[in-house]
């Protein structure tokens, strides 16, 4: 008797790791689910050894008969072999709904941070503009690009400096400094490159405001004529 209950059960154990691994060729499982085997392995162990309970709801005495005629066996490993290979159902659902939440967690996720990188480009700008700083300790600025911003270019960052608003559109930088829209776009242009001003891409449109060092750059020149007129 525990001769048969040995070859019945290490028939299970064979016939479930056999057809695990049937589904998991078939299914080609890639890199992103490293687990795909495992869960193969397993649900094919389980359907087989689940072999037994089923012949008993069914009121088969297949097991008894193989005692009499081992031929019988083959049957019972056939058995067991089909119930581990239609585990696959159980197993490529459950694949499948975990992609599809990671995929779905992934792209939350990549949202959420393009969101927030959005929102720390608009809240600096914003704390700069609302603290006060150290004219002295601010960012170390090249006096030869300083001297050679053209009116437009100051004239930008008095704008910028000055205005209601932290972010401000080209439109209305233009109409209210009564300059022409290329000679605002290109004032813009270089002081972007000069790390001066900054811009960011609202749902309005693109806004600029002015950086630290465009707030330096505007004490400075305004500092100049007065140091001009105490050295005289």
């Amino acid at each position: 008797m525990l001769d048969h209950l040995l070859i019945l059960t290490a028939v299970m154990l064979v016939s479930g790791t056999l057809g695990g691994l049937v589904n998991y060729y078939q299914m080609l499982f890639t890199e992103e689910d490293p687990a795909g085997l495992a869960r193969c392995l397993i649900m094919g162990l389980c359907g087989a050894l689940m072999v037994p309970v089923l012949l008993k709801f069914t009121r088969s005495d297949l097991l008894l008969e193989i005692q009499g005629d081992p031929s019988r066996l083959l049957l019972f490993t056939g058995y067991c072999l089909l119930a581990a290979i239609a585990s696959r159902v159980f197993v490529f659902h459950a694949a499948r709904r975990q992609l599809r939440d990671a995929s779905i967690a992934r792209a939350r996720v990549e949202n959420l941070e393009r969101e927030l990188r959005t929102l720390q480009l608009e809240m600096v700008p914003l704390l700069e503009h609302e603290i006060e700083g150290d004219p002295d300790s601010g960012p170390a600025l090249d006096f030869n690009q300083i001297r050679k911003l053209d009116d437009n270019a100051l004239h930008v960052l008095r704008l910028l400096n000055g205005g209601d608003c932290v972010f401000r559109s080209l439109p209305g930088m233009v109409r209210e400094g009564g300059m022409e829209t290329n000679s605002g776009a290109r004032a813009l242009n270089s002081l972007l490159v000069l790390e001066m001003v900054g811009k960011i891409h609202s749902h309005l449109g693109i806004r600029w405001y002015i950086t630290d060092k465009g707030r330096q750059v505007l004490y400075r020149r305004s500092a100049q004529p007065v140091a001009n007129r105490v050295s005289n």
